[in-house]
C-alpha cells in the first residue's frame, strides 16, 4: 500500500520527537490503523464503548489532578495520585493542539499493574481511537484499564 507525504509526516510526529522523545509507537512496529483497529476490537469484546472508557479515564484524572498530589481511592484496591509536570506538548495529530503535561498514575495495589493517564492520552482515544503502540511509555491497555476502572 502507497503511503501519502501526510502519512509520512503522520508516522515521524508519533516517533520520537523533541516533546515526545520515546514516541507514541513504542515497540510497536504495525501500521497505526491496524493498531487503533486491534485496540478497538478488543475494547468492544470488552462490552464498552470507546466514549464510555474515555468518560472513565477523564473522570479519574480529573480526580487525580484535583487532589494536589495526594493519592486517592478510586474503589478498593486501585488508587491514583498525580504527578504534576510543567509544560505542554502537542499532538502528534495535526490540529489536535497542546495538552497540559502530568500524568495520573492509577494503580491496582494487589497485582501492582498501573495505568499512565494524560490529558494527550485521552484526546488520542477519544479523537483517533489511538491507545498508543505496544511498548510506549504512555500507551493505555483497553482490557487493563476496563477492568482497573470497572467498567465491565
Amino acid at each position: 500500500m502507497k503511503h501519502s507525504p501526510s502519512d509520512h509526516h503522520l508516522n515521524a510526529r508519533l516517533g520520537p520527537t523533541k516533546f515526545a522523545a520515546d514516541g507514541f509507537l513504542g515497540t510497536d512496529t504495525r501500521p497505526l490503523d491496524e493498531i487503533v483497529a486491534a485496540d478497538l476490537r478488543t475494547l468492544a469484546s470488552s462490552g464498552v464503548t470507546k466514549e464510555s472508557l474515555v468518560t472513565a479515564l477523564r473522570d479519574t484524572y480529573t480526580k487525580a489532578r484535583d487532589a494536589l498530589g495526594a493519592e486517592i481511592e478510586i474503589r478498593p484496591g486501585v488508587t491514583t495520585v498525580f504527578h504534576e509536570s510543567m509544560g505542554r506538548i502537542p499532538s502528534p495529530f495535526r490540529g489536535d493542539g497542546v495538552f497540559a503535561k502530568g500524568e495520573a498514575v492509577v494503580t491496582d495495589t494487589e497485582t501492582g499493574r498501573q495505568l499512565r493517564i494524560t490529558a494527550l492520552g485521552i484526546s488520542l482515544i477519544e479523537k483517533h481511537g489511538f491507545f498508543q503502540g505496544l511498548g510506549s511509555t504512555f500507551r493505555i491497555e483497553p482490557e487493563a484499564a476496563v477492568q482497573m476502572l470497572v467498567l465491565a
